[in-house]
């Protein structure tokens, strides 16, 4: 692909806004940009349908849906490198080497390079619906691959998100909500240091932020020093023969390879037409048996509010905390402790969990007076064999328990 020649970015929704979309029947709509050699053209939101067709495509995945790992290489190089990259960043996830996709960047500091992890289930989803879409697919990328072209750590919103990169460290995934985690994520990768962003960026995170003490960091520049969102084009998450593997043309396809690669692609086509009527009879299925839980519970318990098990809420919890700490040390770190929390107390009682904080190092969760001394004690146990240092004290005017977790078992 040229750099003299337009081409169309994307950026593809997460799964969690896909999902909302399909459940409350809406069109998915993404937001675009036509770029040319001077820079922008025009952008806006619009159907993946109503996109150009004739313009070479970067597909850009949701920032919180690609890890980046500061990792240091094996002495290896070509294919031996790429084959052994997947198992080299393996400490850092919990699914299946062979279910990612990983790709090197530039150096980082202490010998370190930068390692991009993103699912293969994702990029199968995404470039597919591109490819219904008629969009021409050339590269599968994720905007927190554009790096600072000066030594400065540079921040900016994209969509729902805060990114955060600097030269030599992993890039950074805030998320926006709630404010109180996005405060105490930024006292965490801030600290005393200085950050650039735009007027219009630092007007809406003083709007976000719980506490406005943090924008004395933040200093105003009337353009990022930051690569141009087109450089993406070269930073592909996904090589080339595996999106021509996923049914991706190449620019100069042959007659022969084009007319092969349509029938599969109308094959494809009808399989995934297949697929998505059973899933529809499935989501009916789903949501005849929630309506029916839904209708008994309120028979049974009318004046009390129905919400999700615990366990559930601290995967939620671990879910938006870890988009925002996932390039920070693996074995610490909120993200960690919550899942290590909702394996210590796996059999905790329906509804017991009220709330999640984390400050200042020290990871907060407030539970109902249902959770026993015993379950307290046992918890506390587990979590310092764990390597965790665990405490429960009280909290609000009914003395509800709080269990406080951070770093290292108390001696």
């Amino acid at each position: 692909m040229s750099n003299k020649q337009a081409s169309l970015l994307v950026w593809w929704p997460n799964s969690h806004d896909q999902a909302k979309a399909d459940g409350e029947g809406r069109a998915l709509r993404v937001r675009y940009e036509v770029h040319g050699p001077g820079g922008k053209l025009h952008g806006g939101e619009e159907l993946p349908t109503h996109l150009p067709k004739d313009l070479p495509c970067i597909v850009l995945i949701a920032p919180s849906e690609v890890s980046m790992l500061a990792v240091t290489p094996p002495k290896l190089s070509g294919q031996k490198l790429q084959d052994a990259l997947p198992y080299v960043v393996e400490p850092y996830l919990l699914n299946d080497p062979d279910d990612n996709h990983a790709s090197l960047w530039h150096a980082l500091s202490d010998g370190q390079r930068l390692a991009a992890v993103v699912g293969k289930a994702t990029v199968r989803s995404v470039v597919s619906a591109c490819r219904q879409a008629g969009l021409q697919v050339q590269a599968v990328s994720c905007e927190t691959l554009r790096r600072p072209v000066q030594a400065d750590r540079v921040m900016w919103f994209s969509g729902s998100d805060l990114l955060l990169a600097e030269p030599a460290a992993p890039p950074t995934v805030l998320p926006t909500q709630p404010p109180v985690v996005l405060t105490a994520l930024l006292q965490r990768v801030l600290g005393s240091t200085t950050v650039e962003m735009l007027a219009a960026d630092r007007s809406r995170l003083e709007a976000l932020l719980a506490s406005s003490t943090l924008l004395e960091h933040v200093q105003t520049v009337p353009r990022l020093p930051l690569s141009a969102l087109a450089l993406l084009r070269e930073c592909s998450l996904v090589r080339a023969d595996e999106l021509r593997r996923l049914g991706i043309r190449a620019p100069a396809a042959s007659h022969g390879k084009k007319s092969l690669l349509t029938a599969a692609a109308g094959l494809l086509l009808v399989g995934v037409i297949g697929l998505n009527a059973l899933a529809l009879k499935a989501r009916h299925q789903s949501a005849h048996i929630e309506q029916s839980i839904a209708e008994r519970y309120a028979q049974a318990m009318p004046d009390t509010p129905m919400i999700a098990d615990p366990l559930l809420l601290i995967e939620r919890e671990k879910r938006t905390l870890s988009s925002g700490l996932a390039s920070s040390n693996a074995q610490g770190g909120a993200s960690h402790w919550l899942h290590e929390v909702g394996v210590a107390m796996q059999e905790a009682p329906f509804n017991s969990l009220n709330e999640v904080a984390f400050s200042k190092g020290t990871l907060s969760l407030r539970f109902g007076a249902n959770v026993t001394q015993a379950m307290q004690e046992s918890t506390v146990q587990r979590l310092k064999a764990r390597g965790l240092s665990a405490q429960w004290t009280k909290a609000g005017t009914d003395n509800q328990p709080v269990l406080q977790v951070k770093q290292g078992a108390p001696s």
